[in-house]
């Protein structure tokens, strides 16, 4: 029997910031939230690279990480996550959702989510998980 599977929506290309700083996002996620015997699998949505429907059962969960674009925005990338969340959520997975991934995820759910304001790659505005 096999470990927990979870994959990270990766929605921001690793800045030159993030290389020096921890290698890169995908990486710095299966550090910080990663246990013994799990399998990490990053899908880079914002270049459009998401899971098809028959591996999506194959996961545990997944993370949905912070981004430069506007959770707001109409971006081709931002509606598929958006449909994306929809199923996840029919499918009871677990979702964690950070910075814009919170706000994404909130928004999904019908929940008011604003714009916040500051430098992103120094802080974490907040998480949403189910």
């Amino acid at each position: 029997m096999g470990g927990k599977k979870f994959g990270v929506l990766l929605c921001a290309d690793d800045s030159e910031n993030v290389k020096k700083i921890y290698g890169e996002h995908f990486g710095a996620f299966v550090r910080m939230l990663g246990e013994e015997g799990e399998t990490w699998k990053v899908f880079r949505v914002a270049n459009g690279e998401f899971p098809d429907d028959e591996e999506i059962k194959e996961f545990d969960g997944f993370v949905i990480t912070g981004s430069f674009s506007d959770a707001h925005g109409t971006d081709v990338w931002i509606c598929r996550l958006l449909n994306l969340l929809k199923q996840l959520d029919s499918m009871k997975k677990k979702v964690l959702g950070i910075c814009f991934g919170h706000q994404v995820e909130a928004m999904q759910e019908g929940q008011l989510c604003c714009v916040g304001s500051g430098d992103a790659q120094r802080r974490i505005s907040g998480y949403h998980r189910r």
